[in-house]
């Protein structure tokens, strides 16, 4: 598989292509893939598009374009060289996990940084992105955290009412008793 972008053919187009893309992610990771091979950059792309992270290969005059357009000038300094860039839409650091399993394997790779939820972060922070929790995760470990006081909120109001209910029953009992 490959990634099913349809390029346009103006580098007008191309540049509000770009931007659509930039503005709709949570993240974007810049890495300099010279020295790949054809056949290990169509299995990076496999697996970048199974994911379904969004990836770019675009001249970073184009690509700076789209990035000051957008107000967007942090990465300037990186845009040099052969650049990949991974975006991350729906989970801001799967981009991170698939490039740096990437590179691990075959270490062809090299990361320059990326733009997390708006601040610049460099390579060196990219293994800490990694492991950040998706949202689903978080949420559930959030729900996770609220079940506890509340389950031991119902223990106690459920405690109460059958003090309750038994000193009732008790209460009816003697009032049964005493009517005998």
């Amino acid at each position: 598989m490959t990634d099913r972008t349809v390029y346009p053919s103006s580098k007008v187009e191309r540049i509000a292509q770009l931007e659509a893309l930039i503005k709709e992610s949570n993240s974007i990771y810049l890495a300099n893939f010279s020295g790949i091979n054809v056949e290990k950059m169509t299995e990076l792309r496999d697996k970048f598009f199974k994911m379904g992270v969004k990836i770019q290969v675009a001249k970073n005059t184009l690509m700076k374009k789209a990035f000051n357009n957008i107000g967007i000038t942090d990465l300037d300094p990186y845009l040099e060289g052969m650049n990949i860039f991974a975006f991350g839409l729906d989970n801001p650091a799967l981009p991170a996990r698939i490039m740096l399993d990437f590179v691990k394997e075959y270490e062809l790779l090299k990361l320059k940084g990326c733009l997390f939820e708006g601040r610049l972060y460099g390579p060196d922070k990219i293994e800490m992105i990694r492991d950040l929790p998706s949202r689903e995760q978080a949420l559930a470990a959030v729900l996770g955290q609220l079940q506890v006081p509340l389950s031991q909120f119902i223990g106690v109001f459920d405690e109460i009412i059958r003090s309750f209910l038994a000193v009732l029953d008790a209460v009816i009992q003697e009032k049964s008793g005493a009517a005998a």
